[in-house]
């Protein structure tokens, strides 16, 4: 009995799988046409977003080449895009026009402003010449160090025209340079503006090291740091120059007996036009130290800030050593210079 009961059961399945149903043969089901109606929107939907991702990568390409230097970059969308990316490729294209713009134009103002000041510096290079031949004794020792500024000022003068020429980086040409004549340049240059305010500029530390350096560059960098100290220093005070050496680099500290910085300050020293409130009553921009850290880091090195005991500022240069041994001379057109005392 159970089985012919299991044998009707089956025989009854595959009648009803085989044979189709009157209902069948109207068409496919409500569920296969949602399946359809489904696959079809998402594919619509995958191919809107292919198109926008490839546009956006294109934005995103773009962006790359004009962080890369390439001013020209832009982005270009199908007219069809969404409105959302067209405005998206619009504002973009806008900023890299504006950007393009301002660095034509700075490179232009920095190409000017050069070429205009070579012409007085190249007439009074020559006076200075003559008037060298004039003088004997002590006034021909000042000449020959003026005439050394004036020298520095029209190499700084061409690496300006050549950063705006090349539109890249500042050109750097590092050489050997003993540090102890480094800092014995900027000491005796910066020594008549310090005594003007009755200030003792003095180097309390000697150094063998050799540098490897860009001496225009880290000589501009010193500038800065002595122009600081003597400005913010307080009258009949003291700047102290030290050389320590660490390792592979040599720092170069100036030490001042300034109002020195909150602790606070810290954070944002070297910040462009950023000054501390204990010192914006003195005359400045607040882009020295600003311009000074960025040229360190161009030839490999870097500036630290610490405060000074009992009060004050100490500003440390830390630049790559080539090596130790005994001073010797660069061909930056040091000779004449006196050692500080």
């Amino acid at each position: 009995m159970k089985e012919s009961v299991c044998c009707v059961l089956l025989y009854s399945a595959r009648s009803s799988a085989v044979e189709p149903s009157p209902e069948a043969d109207c068409g496919p089901g409500p569920v296969v046409l949602v399946y359809l109606g489904s696959l079809v929107v998402a594919l619509l939907v995958g191919l809107r977003w292919t198109r926008q991702r490839r546009q956006l990568c294109e934005l995103v390409r773009a962006a790359r080449r004009i962080g890369d230097g390439d001013l020209s970059g832009r982005v270009s969308v199908h007219p069809r895009a969404p409105v959302e990316v067209r405005r998206l490729a619009d504002a973009f294209n806008d900023m890299a026009e504006s950007v393009r713009t301002c660095m034509e134009k700075q490179a232009a103002i920095v190409v000017d402003v050069s070429h205009q000041l070579r012409n007085p510096l190249t007439v009074l290079s020559l006076r200075m010449e003559m008037l060298s031949l004039s003088v004997e004794g002590k006034g021909r020792e000042e000449a020959e160090l003026i005439r050394e500024e004036m020298n520095r000022l029209d190499v700084i003068l061409g690496r300006l025209l050549e950063l705006a020429s090349s539109r890249t980086t500042l050109p750097v040409r590092t050489g050997p340079m003993a540090a102890m004549d480094l800092v014995t340049d900027r000491v005796v240059a910066w020594r008549p503006q310090a005594e003007t305010r009755s200030l003792r500029l003095v180097v309390a530390d000697a150094s063998s090291a050799v540098l490897c350096v860009d001496v225009t560059l880290a000589g501009s960098i010193l500038d800065t740091l002595l122009d600081n100290a003597i400005k913010f220093s307080p009258e009949e005070g003291r700047i102290t120059v030290r050389l320590r050496d660490d390792g592979p680099m040599t720092t170069v500290e100036v030490v001042d007996e300034g109002p020195g910085l909150d602790p606070e300050d810290f954070e944002r020293i070297g910040e462009r036009f950023w000054r501390s409130a204990r010192t914006r009553e003195e005359p400045g921009t607040g882009l020295g130290l600003s311009i000074a850290r960025e040229m360190a880091a161009v030839i490999g090195g870097e500036l630290t800030f610490a405060a000074a005991e009992p009060h004050g500022l100490c500003v440390g240069l830390r630049l790559p050593r080539a090596g130790t041994g005994p001073t010797v001379r660069s061909s930056s057109g040091t000779r004449g210079r006196r050692r500080p005392d």
